[in-house]
């Protein structure tokens, strides 16, 4: 009980210093947007913070009181600015939109009373919530890397786990009503996030239709529910997009998140490696003159590139696709020239967007008709080079090419699914239509 109560403490206290840090570094963003962000990072530091327990094999009530002075300490440095956190808000405050929210927010919540199941997918239980049973106890996470749980991917980045594990250890047992919990706050988050995203940049329009396309989405709503972790990695590459379109100038010290949400990317799953990697090349590239916005972004993802890193070379095995490849490179000429695969590929992935995914088709179509220099931006390079990639890997994976795109394609389309639906919705910004004329100010980075 006592164990529960300080984790309960130390959530909260740290929520609020993450909210006032959010708040200082992001100017012109509404509460709401302050808030979601908020939580998104607290799931982000607290499997930071669980990580070095396991690492260093130390007690849970260990990392609480660590947490604890930290909180004491934030407390100290930023009691005037909490002042905001509290401040009552009247009734007569909230507006409209809220309950364009509250609405999308019931509707979600009834279907996953409905159709969410007790222990998610297979992949959940044979992956996500075995890593969590298995680093739940630090002195014995090192039976992670046995070879009887080879089959469930133990070189996959732990922030999935580490969260559902925090929480296990907090309420003392391994209560299934954690894991569905998480999936329940990142099935509400994405939505929202995405509309009151949207709200910020002024477009009512274009926030309520996301709403809309969220709540009646049902392949979204499927894999959200399944308490695999593609749907995290989906939020952390929602929230780098909406934190990079919101830098303000050059030297904002919003950069500073951006780095730390992207790096965090790459402790979700390997694809969110390769998401970092990419958007941390062209964040590079296109801000090379910018000394200090660099300095900004680097020293954002310090801490979550550190402990990606310190994972990778001291105790994940390799990733099946490479160690397999490394000993099959002699074959590597005849698969690219397979033409077959690449039809297999391009057949398979049509198929997945028209049955799952016809949103975004919609919305691409739209776009392409009425702002196509929006596909020029930086976020549609960096997602065309993502789904580049992927292609690549599908042409040259050891594995049954089949099988492969049958389990994973969709998931790898639902990971910048949000992001593609929230982009695609502010490259309309600003179009006005006139007849047969289409006035465009995209605004777009």
């Amino acid at each position: 009980m006592i164990t529960l109560l300080l984790t309960l403490i130390n959530v909260f206290l740290l929520f609020t210093g993450i909210y006032t840090i959010v708040k200082r570094v992001s100017a012109g963003d509404s509460k709401p947007l302050l808030l979601l962000s908020s939580v998104v990072i607290l799931f982000i530091v607290i499997s930071l913070f669980y990580f070095p327990m396991l690492a260093l094999n130390q007690s849970f009530i260990t990392l609480q009181l660590l947490i604890l002075i930290i909180n004491l300490a934030h407390i100290y440095f930023t009691k005037t600015t909490l002042y905001d956190f509290f401040k009552y808000r009247s009734f007569s405050s909230v507006n409209l939109n809220c309950f364009w929210a509250l609405g999308a927010v019931l509707f979600l919540t009834v279907y996953f009373i409905l159709f969410a199941s007790k222990y998610g997918s297979w992949d959940a239980w044979a992956i996500w919530n075995l890593h969590a049973k298995l680093i739940s106890r630090p002195e014995l996470w090192h039976n992670l890397f046995s070879n009887n749980v080879a089959y469930s991917h133990s070189d996959y980045p732990l922030m999935l786990p580490s969260i559902v594990a925090f929480f296990w250890n907090g309420v003392g047992s391994l209560s299934p009503i954690i894991p569905i919990l998480v999936s329940y706050s990142l099935l509400l988050i994405i939505p929202l996030l995405i509309y009151f995203s949207l709200l910020n940049e002024g477009d009512k329009l274009y926030a309520y239709l996301a709403l809309i396309i969220f709540v009646i989405d049902n392949n979204y709503k499927t894999i959200a529910i399944s308490q695999c972790a593609d749907t995290l990695l989906s939020l952390l590459i929602l929230l780098t997009f909406i934190q990079y379109k919101n830098l303000k100038t050059d030297a904002a010290n919003r950069v500073y998140i951006l780095g730390f949400i992207c790096a965090s990317c790459a402790w979700v799953k390997n694809e969110g490696v390769v998401f970092y990697i990419l958007f941390t090349i062209g964040f590079l590239l296109s801000n090379y003159k910018n000394i200090q916005t660099l300095k900004k972004y680097f020293i954002g993802m310090i801490i979550p590139a550190l402990v990606v890193v310190s994972f990778k070379l001291f105790f994940s095995p390799a990733n099946d696709l490479i160690s397999a490849n490394n000993k099959q490179l002699f074959s590597l000429v005849t698969v690219l020239s397979d033409t077959g695969r690449y039809l297999t590929i391009f057949k398979f992935g049509i198929n997945t967007l028209i049955s799952n995914y016809m949103p975004a088709l919609i919305l691409i179509f739209v776009v392409l008709t009425l702002n196509r220099k929006a596909f020029l931006s930086f976020p549609s390079i960096i997602i065309s080079s993502l789904l580049v990639i992927y292609f690549v890997i599908y042409l040259i994976t050891p594995h049954d090419l089949s099988w492969h795109l049958s389990t994973s394609l969709y998931r790898l389309f639902q990971q910048i699914y949000p992001a593609l639906i929230y982009l695609l919705l502010l490259s309309l910004k600003n179009i006005r239509l006139n007849g047969f004329s289409v006035a465009h100010n995209t605004g777009n980075r």
